[in-house]
């Protein structure tokens, strides 16, 4: 488990996840709005150190497709899409997630939103079709990315709020 005093963790349940896991001070309804409306996803989702959101189209239903993109600042696109799987407002989402440089690389991210006394929980695990995937993953950096991302979502929520 890392925890880097920044308010969120990263965990390794198992050879082929990641967990992630953060505390926000609003109820479960505004961090769902926060993580599935367009208008509030392109204010956090691009870590602003890195680049910019460039794509963010959200079809909110089962079935439904998401895609989100952002221009990094060293030239490079990073796109990533998938389908929702279940929605279960505002307490759950599972959805499919691939990068879209490996297209046949899917993962399957399980979004879960606990409210107790007006703070909410959220955890994202992600489920990786290996452990190489997995690792490869963690290798790209991309948990200082997601870190810096959920320090910009806790701003979103908070101004929601």
């Amino acid at each position: 488990m890392t925890d880097r005093n920044d308010g969120t963790t990263l965990e390794l349940p198992s050879d082929q996840e990641i967990l992630i896991t953060r505390a926000f001070d609003a109820p479960a309804r505004l961090v769902f709005e926060a993580v599935t409306r367009p208008e509030h996803i392109r204010r956090w989702w691009a870590p602003r150190s890195r680049g910019e959101m460039t794509a963010c189209s959200v079809d909110l239903r089962v079935g439904g497709e998401w895609r989100f993109a952002m221009q990094a600042k060293n030239g490079m696109n990073v796109e990533f899409y998938g389908t929702f799987r279940e929605i279960d407002a505002p307490t759950r989402i599972v959805q499919t997630e691939i990068f879209a440089m490996f297209p046949d690389v899917v993962s399957v991210v399980t979004l879960t939103l606990t409210e107790k006394d007006g703070r909410t929980t959220l955890q994202s695990r992600v489920v990786y079709p290996s452990k190489d995937v997995r690792d490869q993953v963690i290798a790209s950096g991309m948990e200082g990315g997601m870190r810096e991302s959920y320090l910009q979502l806790t701003e979103v929520v908070r101004s929601l709020a």
